[in-house]
């Protein structure tokens, strides 16, 4: 089984076959004893369909940790992990993309298996107003994916990621740059606009934060400043409400 990502790894795989439900059942506990390496991969396939990933986890370990050199057994590590990231398991889950990575470096599953390493971090991601440690490490992650990947089925997954990923970092110095303008720091306040407009150009945050930084200066007087901020916004985000606002109050008097 070779699966790419962005779409369920479990989707594409087969089903178990009618002598196996014949031999195992739809137990949540099979005699798995008496089950071969590819009989354990389909069961766990099959478990993990049916979202029994106790189970799942139980078939896939004996695969990796039995028949290290089965063919699928890059694959019912995917399948491992995947299942640890489930139930929210991600420590487990992030040993085992990295084994996948360091184990079966020729696999073509190794772009899957980087790429959802990145996605263990991120479901660990905390909201914008809280520490964003994983946030950084998922995007490192999802960078890493891009770069030795670029041309791999996860590349496109991994680019959005990443964006979706930059936005909430933005909203986060956003917010804090609103929280100095209400403290009337303004200075305080255009450095975090800076940051946002600058480090992450490619969100809808970034429209905002110029539109307030030019409207901070033009606040203090800093006319010159202003205008160039306005006309930055309007050359940089052209068509957005935010550039039509910014042309606007540039007209004005």
């Amino acid at each position: 089984m070779r699966s790419s990502a962005g779409t369920s790894h479990f989707a594409r795989a087969a089903v178990l076959t009618a002598g196996l439900l014949a031999l195992f059942g739809c137990s949540s506990a099979p005699n798995l004893g008496e089950a071969t390496a590819d009989d354990l991969y389909e069961i766990g396939v099959a478990a993990a369909e049916r979202e029994d990933y106790l189970l799942a986890i139980e078939a896939f370990r004996r695969v990796t940790s039995d028949s290290p050199l089965n063919e699928f057994a890059d694959d019912a590590l995917i399948g491992l992990a995947d299942a640890h990231t489930a139930i929210g398991e991600f420590a487990s889950a992030e040993l085992e993309y990295r084994t996948v990575m360091e184990d079966y470096p020729r696999s073509p599953l190794v772009p899957e298996a980087a790429y959802k390493l990145g996605v263990a971090f991120q479901e660990q991601s905390l909201p914008a107003t809280l520490d964003q440690s994983m946030t950084h490490q998922a995007i490192e992650q999802f960078e890493r994916v891009l770069s030795l990947y670029p041309d791999s089925a996860v590349a496109d997954a991994a680019r959005e990621r990443v964006l979706e990923l930059h936005s909430k970092l933005a909203e986060k110095a956003y917010e804090s740059a609103g929280l100095y303008l209400k403290l009337e720091d303004p200075g305080a306040a255009r450095v975090y606009l800076e940051t946002v407009a600058s480090d992450y150009p490619d969100t809808a945050w970034a429209r905002k934060a110029l539109l307030d930084l030019a409207r901070s200066y033009a606040s203090e007087g800093a006319t010159g400043m202003a205008e160039e901020t306005y006309r930055r916004l309007i050359e940089s985000h052209p068509g957005t409400e935010e550039a039509e606002q910014a042309a606007a109050e540039l007209a004005t008097p």
